[in-house]
């Protein structure tokens, strides 16, 4: 019974280890892309529930022209206000797949990967650090 315990409660701190983890990394490495506070994202619902921690980003439930850039790994049926907006994805098929796709953040047999495209970035004028600017391919 107490091993039952202990294993749910490492099960426990690591989920909130890795949305710690993830926040942190969302929250410095948009802000040096973008350049400008706060950033007004639209985000699917699993990354909305991590993003919302945040006192960096304003959280919108609805996309429209305000919004800078959407973050996750569905946006097949955005409104037509959204479609010209770039995207942060959440998994590689949404990067790989998404011509408004400039960078993802995903998770690969429980190691973080971040990525970024060239071409996109080029597109969205976005400036990448230099310290970020080795994960771009």
């Amino acid at each position: 019974m107490k091993s039952l315990i202990l294993i749910l409660t490492m099960f426990t701190l690591t989920l909130f280890a890795k949305e710690s983890y993830e926040l942190q990394l969302y929250e410095k490495i948009l802000p040096a892309i973008f350049n400008i506070a706060p950033i007004t994202i639209y985000a699917d619902p699993e990354t909305k529930k991590i993003l919302q921690k945040s006192k960096v980003f304003r959280l919108v439930d609805k996309c429209d022209r305000s919004v800078d850039l959407l973050v996750g790994k569905d946006f097949v049926n955005v409104p037509y206000a959204c479609q010209d907006k770039p995207i942060f994805a959440t998994n590689y098929r949404t990067l790989r797949d998404n011509d408004n796709s400039f960078g993802a953040f995903y998770w690969i047999k429980g190691r973080p990967q971040v990525r970024f495209q060239r071409n996109v970035i080029k597109q969205f004028d976005l400036i990448l650090p230099d310290y970020l600017r080795r994960y771009m391919k």
